[in-house]
């Protein structure tokens, strides 16, 4: 949590869920100078053992526990963003579809109560509802999942869905709200999310309607382009180039321009490309989990490709120099996606896109073909584009290339943010004056 910034010193806590009740964090225990010893056992009775007492927050992990089946993990935090709008007592609308993520259209923010109080508790509940993640108005935020890393990668998520609001708000002007039923769409796609057939289980008829679509899939052969996959002593193809993607990933993550598993990235090879594997973290990606993908449209291997194969797979259909993609969730991007704007010529920079200004496309399901059209038409003859209440995609001649495009275009989304949020609008350059840039960057 420290590590990630979603935490400081001892304020945050953690626990999960084990036979007989559960292990939470000792109170007041600086997380560096932490050892098993300082991890206190707590019966569902509410009762704990040992020499140390638990963090004075476990009421909430108790409560968790006892009212929540599914519930193995929690992790509390105060992280910048999310403390922000508890303190704004401020819930997170469905400014993008990733809320849904927590398991409803919005993450509340609970009423306010004295921390450690069975007041804080019983608002905490209230907040949650059916959902795994709400704010604690005054104080912070608090999840569950179904283990430590994913309770934690929510935890993660939900501050930068916090970041992004609060970075869109400074505008001065309130992002799009998605609808009701969109809501529905991504509830039900969530289901699915990020997941292998493998940990695929009962969808009721909504949801498999709206299930996340996988590309036909191929059987590898010996020597074949796709390759790779537990069980399989077939060498794989593409080695380097499947390294370079995974290094690009994690490029992504260390830049600051994505987090967790929302990004993804891909380049061309013979016969089709190359792109990450749906739901397997950057830092747990091996060579393996970079999927094979033809230009008929299937894959190959044990492992699903991105949700968001379409997009790649239609760059490499449209655009014949584009030889790599990269597709991320950053904070200003997003931002301004959510605004449904475009990034004006207030830079000269912005013709480094290829044009005079970078488009949004218009907003459309993730995963879906109609969103693949969107992006292509936001385009044009550019090479970056905002995805309304989404992200940012881009593609380049080499993944080098497409990863520097993607970050510069977050830095334009900042210093534009940055400078409407003085009140006062940015001078945008002429279209001759964008002429000359667009030819410089030849």
């Amino acid at each position: 949590m420290n590590r990630m910034g979603i935490n400081q010193g001892t304020s945050g806590n953690a626990s999960c869920r084990v036979e007989g009740g559960f292990l939470v964090t000792a109170s007041g225990v600086p997380y560096e100078k932490m050892t098993p010893a300082h991890i206190v056992f707590m019966d569902l009775g509410g009762n704990y053992t040992g020499s140390y007492m638990p963090s004075s927050e476990w009421r909430m992990h108790y409560d968790i526990y006892k009212s929540v089946p599914e519930a193995a993990a929690v992790v509390h935090a105060h992280p910048t963003y999310c403390t922000a709008l508890s303190a704004l007592h401020r819930n997170i609308p469905a400014f993008h579809y990733m809320v849904a993520a927590a398991g409803g259209k919005e993450i509340h923010c609970a009423e306010y109560a004295t921390f450690g109080t069975q007041a804080l508790s019983d608002s905490m509940l209230t907040a949650f509802g059916s959902r795994r993640s709400a704010l604690l108005a005054n104080h912070g935020m608090i999840c569950h999942g179904p283990n430590l890393d994913k309770a934690l990668w929510l935890a993660n998520e939900t501050e930068c869905l916090a970041k992004q609001f609060i970075t869109a708000l400074a505008t001065g002007s309130p992002p799009v709200v998605l609808p009701d039923d969109e809501m529905e769409v991504m509830l039900a796609k969530f289901k699915t999310y990020g997941k292998q057939p493998s940990q695929l289980t009962a969808l009721s008829d909504f949801e498999r309607r709206h299930a996340i679509s996988a590309p036909p899939r191929l059987e590898a052969t010996a020597g074949g382009a796709g390759g790779g996959g537990p069980g399989c002593d077939a060498p794989l193809p593409f080695l380097e180039q499947r390294n370079k993607v995974i290094e690009t990933c994690l490029a992504m993550n260390r830049m600051g321009i994505n987090q967790g598993t929302s990004g993804n990235a891909s380049c061309r090879v013979e016969g089709g490309f190359l792109v990450t594997a749906s739901g397997v973290p950057y830092e747990k990606m091996t060579p393996a989990h970079i999927v094979f993908m033809d230009l008929g449209g299937n894959y190959t291997g044990s492992y699903m490709p991105s949700s968001e194969w379409r997009m790649h797979y239609d760059i490499y259909k449209s655009v014949p120099e584009a030889a790599a993609v990269v597709h991320a969730h950053p904070t200003y991007c997003t931002a301004l996606s959510a605004l449904h704007r475009n990034i004006p010529a207030f830079h000269y920079m912005v013709a480094a896109a290829g044009g005079k200004e970078i488009h949004c496309a218009e907003y459309a399901t993730f995963g879906t073909q109609a969103l693949s059209d969107s992006m292509l038409t936001a385009f044009g003859s550019r090479r970056s584009a905002l995805l309304a209440n989404h992200g940012m995609i881009c593609h380049g001649p080499n993944l080098d290339k497409a990863l520097w495009l993607a970050n510069e275009t977050e830095c334009l989304a900042k210093q534009f943010i940055t400078a409407l949020a003085t009140g006062s609008p940015p001078v945008v350059l002429p279209d001759d004056e964008m002429e000359v840039m667009l030819a410089k960057f030849k």
